[in-house]
């Protein structure tokens, strides 16, 4: 789906303008686990692969924090 992988990852730092320090340490971690460049996620990008990486981060890492 066109924007997911955008609206995934920025779920990470919440809505708040500037994130908080466990917002933006969770972003870091869900990158580095879905090995993904966050300049190359834009709401344009359609790729189901890295969809379903930061997917399965997320659910990774938020369900032990």
């Amino acid at each position: 789906m066109k924007g997911r992988a955008y609206q995934l990852l920025r779920s990470c730092l919440g809505d708040k303008d500037a994130p908080s320090a466990r917002s933006a340490f969770i972003y870091a971690r869900v990158i580095m686990r879905a090995r993904v460049v966050p300049e190359e996620i834009t709401p344009a990008l359609d790729d189901p692969e890295i969809e379903r990486r930061l997917e399965h981060a997320l659910e990774e890492i938020l369900r032990r924090a």
